[in-house]
Protein backbone atom coordinates (compact mmCIF):
# COMPACT_ATOMS: atom_id res chain seq x y z
CA UNK A 1 0.00 0.00 0.00
CA UNK A 2 2.81 2.42 0.75
CA UNK A 3 4.18 2.00 -2.77
CA UNK A 4 1.23 4.11 -4.00
CA UNK A 5 2.25 7.01 -1.75
CA UNK A 6 5.91 6.64 -2.67
CA UNK A 7 5.17 6.63 -6.42
CA UNK A 8 2.84 9.63 -5.98
CA UNK A 9 5.57 11.54 -4.11
CA UNK A 10 8.20 10.67 -6.72
CA UNK A 11 5.84 11.75 -9.51
CA UNK A 12 5.09 15.02 -7.76
CA UNK A 13 8.79 15.74 -7.23
CA UNK A 14 9.48 14.96 -10.90
CA UNK A 15 6.68 17.31 -11.97
CA UNK A 16 8.01 20.13 -9.80
CA UNK A 17 11.52 19.54 -11.15
CA UNK A 18 10.28 19.71 -14.75
CA UNK A 19 8.52 23.02 -14.08
CA UNK A 20 11.63 24.41 -12.38
CA UNK A 21 13.87 23.43 -15.30
CA UNK A 22 11.41 24.86 -17.84
CA UNK A 23 11.16 28.15 -15.93
CA UNK A 24 14.95 28.61 -15.88
CA UNK A 25 15.50 27.79 -19.54
CA UNK A 26 16.46 30.66 -21.83
CA UNK A 27 14.93 30.16 -25.27
CA UNK A 28 16.70 33.05 -27.01
CA UNK A 29 13.47 34.36 -28.54
CA UNK A 30 14.30 38.02 -27.99
CA UNK A 31 16.43 39.75 -30.55
CA UNK A 32 19.02 42.16 -29.16
CA UNK A 33 18.81 45.74 -30.33
CA UNK A 34 16.14 48.37 -30.91
CA UNK A 35 12.86 47.62 -32.67
CA UNK A 36 10.71 50.54 -33.80
CA UNK A 37 7.21 49.15 -33.56
CA UNK A 38 5.52 52.33 -34.75
CA UNK A 39 7.52 52.33 -37.99
CA UNK A 40 6.82 48.64 -38.53
CA UNK A 41 3.11 49.20 -37.94
CA UNK A 42 3.02 52.17 -40.33
CA UNK A 43 4.74 50.16 -43.05
CA UNK A 44 2.47 47.15 -42.61
CA UNK A 45 -0.71 49.23 -42.67
CA UNK A 46 0.40 51.24 -45.69
CA UNK A 47 1.31 48.07 -47.60
CA UNK A 48 -2.14 46.64 -46.90
CA UNK A 49 -3.93 49.90 -47.71
CA UNK A 50 -5.51 50.16 -44.27
CA UNK A 51 -6.28 53.24 -42.22
CA UNK A 52 -4.69 53.46 -38.77
CA UNK A 53 -7.51 54.22 -36.31
CA UNK A 54 -5.38 53.75 -33.20
CA UNK A 55 -3.61 57.13 -33.22
CA UNK A 56 -4.63 59.79 -30.72
CA UNK A 57 -6.22 62.83 -32.28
Amino acid sequence: MEWIFISLAVGLIALVAMFAIAANRYDGATVPGHFDFDRYKRNELSQRGLFDKTKWR
